[in-house]
């Protein structure tokens, strides 16, 4: 990797002593080519034990390598109306998908899940998402004399059992609900919309699917070529295509195509220690004051609940030992969470010579800062941010060599890699290095995860 002093752009540091102490705080942040080749490495194995047919093997892995039982992509012969949920973080939403001639029109629309309903009874956030469906048909003015097909995107770490039942393992991010855990979010929505007395137009809920399959089918809609579905969000977690004789967790009766999707729910990978190599005493911070501690270990390092937090602590660390603003930070600077990872996106949005978003920044935390204080917060940002990118690059470039494929697209939807200016560069740039025999190209998949939702109804209806 080059060298901090270039990368994080404190040449402009006057003082010999100060540029030495400000890269002792910021020399972790900068991850090593054997930093990258480790992840990879561990990753494997991690990969190796999941997959294994024994279970103390999968024991020793926090990858959850579930078969997702989508075993077919569009054929571009649909017809009709397909609905879509999806549901991962505070913002909920319900799509519709009219195929017509092959080619689907979607209209989404979203509805708040509040604080309360967040960490209150899991039956609260079901009554929630049946009601904001009905509210979604009427809007709509959908009819139908059948059921209408549809795919709940169900964006928690969940052990699938079949294309439609699945059980819950954990809630993740702002969710703190009080019950739900070991329960079939199917069953649970189904019993919300019979609570309810039913909708005035009936659905038929054929599947339940991570957000990243729904991404890979939305995806391969837009580009034959993709092969992975990437969610780089408020968490993270990816699916790929995988030869179906390379799975190896197989029940027994299981029919499959030659290829199937593979979901690795990675977001707690690393929760056995196995990443502890290049965690940071920032990144120990981040997990001690979040919702789920010791846990989702990999997206606290560069997911949109995370990155700010990180980038915060950081700039606190050199306020502190007096190399930013002359030492003297402000009370937001201290609070925990005042730096949403939407100002680090800001920050980065600033070109070599621009400091105006940077400026707007520390403007809102009330900060006064100098011309060099404006350089190491960029710095920072851009730190944080690039090895944020190398580390999920370095997974990806692990799902790469298990494709094997001249030419693979990635799909990748959520609102870091949307609205980050320099995420997909700095992705690209190192998987042109740990990859060369591939041709890869990242797309966004906008709202991807409802959409392909929508998709897996229309899939899993025909079979």
């Amino acid at each position: 990797m080059e060298p901090l002093t270039k990368k994080a752009r404190i040449e402009g540091i006057t003082s010999n002593d100060k540029r030495d102490k400000v890269i002792a705080v910021l020399e972790n942040l900068v991850l090593s080519d054997g930093d990258v080749h480790r992840i990879m490495e561990v990753m494997e194995q991690q990969i190796d034990f999941a997959n294994s047919q024994q279970e103390e093997d999968r024991k020793r892995s926090d990858l959850f390598w579930e078969f997702t039982y989508v075993q077919g992509l569009l054929k571009g012969d649909e017809k009709g109306d397909y609905l879509g949920l999806d549901l991962g973080g505070t913002n909920f939403r319900v799509v519709r998908v009219t195929f017509n001639e092959g080619k689907a029109e979607t209209t989404t629309k979203y509805y708040n899940l509040s604080q309360e309903l967040l960490s209150g009874p899991a039956e609260g956030v079901f009554d929630h998402i049946a009601n904001s469906i009905e509210k979604f048909i009427n809007e709509e003015k959908m009819s139908s004399d059948t059921a209408i097909p549809l795919g709940f995107t169900f964006s928690f770490p969940s052990i699938q059992k079949s294309l439609k039942h699945s059980v819950l393992i954990t809630w993740t991010k702002s969710f703190k609900c009080t019950t739900g855990l070991g329960e079939d979010p199917v069953d649970m929505l189904e019993a919300a919309i019979q609570r309810r007395g039913g909708l005035s137009v009936p659905v038929d809920v054929v599947a339940r699917i991570s957000d990243t399959t729904g991404t890979l089918m939305a995806g391969s809609y837009l580009d034959k070529s993709c092969r992975i579905g990437l969610i780089i969000g408020s968490g993270s977690n990816a699916c790929f295509v995988e030869q179906a004789k390379n799975f190896k967790k197989f029940e027994d009766g299981v029919k499959t195509s030659n290829q199937i999707v593979v979901n690795t729910e990675w977001g707690a990978f690393g929760d056995n220690g196995c990443l502890d190599f290049f965690k940071t005493d920032f990144d120990k911070e981040v997990d001690r004051t979040s919702n789920h501690v010791n846990s989702f270990t990999f997206e606290k390092m560069f997911s949109g609940c995370y990155l700010g937090e990180l980038v915060r602590l950081v700039l606190v660390k050199l306020t502190n030992e007096g190399l930013l603003f002359k030492g003297e930070g402000s009370t937001k600077l201290m609070e925990m969470g005042s730096l949403p990872t939407s100002y680090v996106t800001e920050v980065e949005s600033d070109g070599p010579e621009e400091t105006s978003h940077t400026t707007g920044v520390l403007q809102s935390l009330d900060l006064t800062a100098d011309t060099e204080d404006i350089a190491l917060v960029q710095a920072v940002c851009g730190l944080v941010s690039q090895r944020g990118a190398y580390v999920v690059s370095a997974a990806c470039a692990v799902l790469l060599n298990h494709i094997d494929l001249p030419e693979v697209t990635i799909g990748i939807d959520g609102s870091v890699y949307e609205h980050h200016p320099r995420f997909h560069g700095y992705m690209m740039e190192l998987l042109e290095k740990l990859v060369p025999g591939t041709k890869v190209k990242i797309i966004l998949v906008k709202d991807g995860s409802g959409q392909g939702g929508a998709f897996v109804a229309a899939v899993g209806s025909r079979s």
